[in-house]
């Protein structure tokens, strides 16, 4: 990946998943990273494994000084940014009736206003490099699963705050990078009782609930376009779907697995 050598990149969620994933194979082909997530102890490790010309920053996105903290620490120790990346995310599993005022709040602050206080602070930077700004979306909007709707919904509004950016910043390269099912651990807070229990009704009633990617897999791709001298407005990426009478990949159990 010699077209990310030497390129300065903000990771925000970058302590797990494909945010880890994807700033780790950044700074394997040579460029600096700035690793940002609240986990403190989890950047230090990849940031540890990651080498040398990277950082860690400790970020909690429902922050506004912490996202401007991490925009302007990153921007500051690399003489500039040429990418953002913002990979965090919530996806608890409840049932809607359940969802609680204080859930929605965390949802939407995470994955989506975290998103906007990132872009607000990266955006002068961005312009000075003709840089790029990539959010995660999700292949769930459209068709939020039973049992995710509060997740689908903040990364609906995600994905149209990105067509938003497009349209008022049009030299801003801002890639829409729609998640498909991946295994990562985010499921790993999950009841797991309404996990088989949505994760049958899924299988069921049609949702993509089977193969799924590995995070480094998905971060691959996210990098992929990263290193594209094109401009890359949406791009969605599934595991691929075998043949009649092949095997699937699939994770071990259904909650091992984050549905998009």
């Amino acid at each position: 990946m010699s077209q990310v050598e030497g390129m300065r990149v903000l990771v925000v969620g970058a302590s797990s998943g494909i945010g880890r994933e994807t700033a780790l194979q950044l700074a394997k082909a040579g460029a600096r990273v700035a690793f940002a997530a609240r986990r403190v102890d989890r950047l230090e490790e990849a940031v540890e494994a990651a080498g040398e010309h990277c950082l860690a920053i400790s970020c909690d996105v429902r922050r506004d000084e912490d996202c401007e903290a991490a925009v302007e620490g990153a921007a500051g120790a690399f003489g500039g940014l040429d990418a953002v990346v913002y990979a965090s995310g919530h996806s608890p599993l409840t049932r809607s009736h359940e969802a609680t005022g204080e859930l929605w709040r965390s949802v939407i602050e995470t994955n989506v206003v975290g998103a906007a206080i990132v872009a607000r602070y990266a955006i002068p930077h961005l312009q000075r490099t003709s840089g790029r700004l990539i959010f995660l979306g999700s292949s769930s909007v459209g068709r939020p699963y039973p049992g995710l709707v509060p997740y689908t919904t903040s990364k609906a509004a995600l994905h149209e705050m990105a067509r938003g950016l497009r349209n008022e910043y049009p030299w801003l390269r801002v890639t829409t990078f729609i998640v498909g099912p991946t295994i990562t651990e985010f499921a790993n807070s999950w009841d797991m009782d309404l996990a088989i229990e949505m994760h049958g009704r899924w299988t069921t009633e049609g949702y993509p609930a089977g193969a799924a990617l590995p995070a480094e897999e998905m971060a691959a791709q996210v990098v992929a376009v990263l290193a594209s001298p094109a401009r890359v407005e949406e791009v969605l990426v599934m595991p691929d779907v075998p043949p009649p009478g092949a095997e699937a990949s699939t994770p071990e159990a259904p909650w091992e697995a984050e549905v998009p």
